[in-house]
């Protein structure tokens, strides 16, 4: 019961999110306690679903370890950078890409 309120809350919380918010909000799903699995309210794959569900990024963070604690706010700022600076036919920064090859490139040592 615990896992499916907080995936419907979080639905709930990002409807409202789209609805309410400004236009160039943006959006990102962390989940936290990446380094301890059985604390975890919501699995990694329920996350990953639901931030594809609202075409938003996914990642996995740990407040105790450091793991990947900046580079959620890094993307952010990237993104809102890029959307300022944007010229007309530029493509448009791929927030989750850029996830994506952050943490791929972590390795063990990266907080």
């Amino acid at each position: 019961m615990q896992l499916l309120s907080a995936v419907f809350f979080s639905q709930a919380w990002l409807t409202e999110i789209h609805e309410f918010a400004h236009q160039n909000v943006v959006i990102m799903i962390l989940g936290n306690k990446a380094d301890v699995s059985h604390e975890r309210v919501v699995k990694r794959e329920e996350g990953e679903k639901l931030a594809k569900e609202f075409g938003v990024p996914f990642m996995e963070t740990s407040a105790k370890s450091g793991l990947n604690v900046e580079l959620p706010f890094t993307a952010v700022a990237k993104e809102l950078k890029h959307r300022e600076m944007k010229e007309p036919n530029e493509p448009k920064f791929q927030l989750q890409e850029y996830v994506n090859k952050e943490m791929k490139g972590a390795g063990c040592c990266r907080s």
